[in-house]
């Protein structure tokens, strides 16, 4: 949405690299907004359960990390943990790292 201003699935993609690469590059209130629009798009076109949800919850999570908001970090990065235990189980590798993770949150 926030590249064209329209929905449609590939949007969500454009938006979470575009996220993704301002995050890495310490932008992290700009990566937040298109981050957002990803996953606004992925829910919609994808549903709330799906891999590239949990992942865009996960990278909203460490953006909040740095930008100082820890509830709202957590509460991302619980629901990554859920869609992962959900798809992957309690023992895969992802859900395992993702509880991990989740810990500093507490």
């Amino acid at each position: 949405m926030l590249t064209h201003g329209e929905d449609h699935p590939e949007m969500s993609n454009v938006d979470f690299y575009i996220g993704l690469l301002l995050s890495n590059a310490g932008h992290y209130e700009e990566s937040q907004a298109y981050l957002e629009s990803a996953l606004r798009l992925q829910n919609k076109f994808h549903g709330s359960q799906s891999i590239t949800v949990a992942t865009i919850h996960h990278l909203l999570a460490n953006l909040l990390t740095h930008i100082g908001a820890f509830a709202e970090a957590k509460q991302n990065k619980r629901k990554a943990y859920n869609i992962y235990r959900t798809k992957f189980g309690p023992d895969h590798a992802r859900t395992v790292q993702s509880f991990k993770k989740r810990e500093v949150y507490h």
